[in-house]
């Protein structure tokens, strides 16, 4: 841990940091519901729909949400203390999106390893995602 994160921690937090980072919280917990109603979506349509030109569509419209989602994420401005959370968050949106985009890709061409790569892909960012709220939560 760098000294400059050390000394941060020891320092008291003021009425305005506990409710930057209370905002900030918001916006996380709003981003990860976001992206896990878009996951479990997924999860449902792919069971049920055999037609692999529908799941490739769905895929890249979930891939346009979510770069939308990672334009609104780019411009939050993090408490100083979130600045490595606001990063995880942002790279894990955008991996998200890099899995749809393999996911599109893979159905659209019958790609078994773009698939595979995309829904393990994605797997993996939301398994992310739940583990950066609890970091946000621990400040």
């Amino acid at each position: 841990m760098a000294i400059a994160t050390f000394l941060q921690l020891l320092r008291p937090q003021t009425i305005e940091d506990q409710r930057a980072q209370r905002i900030y919280r918001g916006h996380v917990l709003d981003v990860v519901a976001q992206i896990r109603q878009i996951f479990d979506k997924w999860v449902a349509l792919r069971e049920i729909e055999p037609d692999y030109a529908r799941l490739a569509n769905t895929a890249a419209v979930n891939r346009w949400e979510l770069m939308r989602l990672v334009e609104r994420i780019d411009r939050l401005q993090p408490p100083r203390v979130l600045n490595s959370a606001h990063r995880t968050m942002l790279t894990s949106v955008t991996a998200s999106a890099r899995a749809c985009q393999l996911l599109a890709v893979g159905y659209r061409f019958h790609k078994s390893e773009a698939i595979c790569d995309g829904q393990s892909l994605l797997l993996e960012t939301v398994q992310d995602l739940d583990d950066l709220i609890v970091r946000v939560d621990a400040r």
